[in-house]
């Protein structure tokens, strides 16, 4: 992999994030947010609503990020899609986990149980700072979509997310849960 391969500015991400906000709010909805979105969208929305708008426009990146790095996330086998559900799931988000991490900005951990994905995010892109945690929300989503995309359009609930309150020391952790919503 060339470095002009990866997804390494962290501008870039920020795109990333301002197409997915821009999908759920429109072009008009965007002219009326100031930058950085991490400060603006709390601000505009208030702490809930900014959150979730940061996880749906995580979850509408997926596809834009797997259909412009497929080769380079390593998603695009056939031996991927041939494994076990199970394993295709849990070797996918290990992958893209260590894509991200690949990728400038991101420091992640991911640990799992029989029954939950942990993902501790201890390093997110610029800008900051980012009080309302959007990143982390948006890599919330993002890794939700991805257990869908190769789940089988099945939804894998985002059990918790919790972020210690403006501390850089302690990072934010996201929970997935292993069974689908039926």
């Amino acid at each position: 992999m060339s470095p002009n391969d990866r997804l390494s500015r962290s501008d870039t991400w920020y795109d990333l994030l301002q197409l997915g906000v821009k999908m759920m709010i429109g072009a008009e909805g965007m002219a009326a947010l100031a930058s950085p979105l991490p400060e603006s969208l709390p601000q505009r929305y208030g702490l809930p609503t900014a959150q979730g708008l940061a996880w749906r426009a995580g979850r509408a990146a997926w596809p834009w990020l797997y259909r412009h790095h497929q080769s380079i996330i390593g998603l695009d086998q056939i031996d991927f899609w041939l494994l076990p559900l199970r394993r295709r799931l849990s070797q996918g988000l290990h992958t893209t986990v260590a894509f991200l991490q690949s990728c400038q900005g991101w420091a992640l951990a991911l640990d799992e149980t029989s029954a939950e994905w942990h993902l501790e995010v201890r390093r997110v892109p610029p800008p900051h700072p980012d009080p309302a945690h959007v990143w982390c929300w948006f890599l919330g989503g993002l890794v939700q979509e991805f257990l869908a995309w190769a789940g089988g359009a099945r939804v894998y609930p985002l059990r918790a997310l919790t972020c210690a309150a403006a501390s850089e020391a302690s990072p934010c952790r996201i929970v997935f849960g292993r069974t689908p919503l039926d």
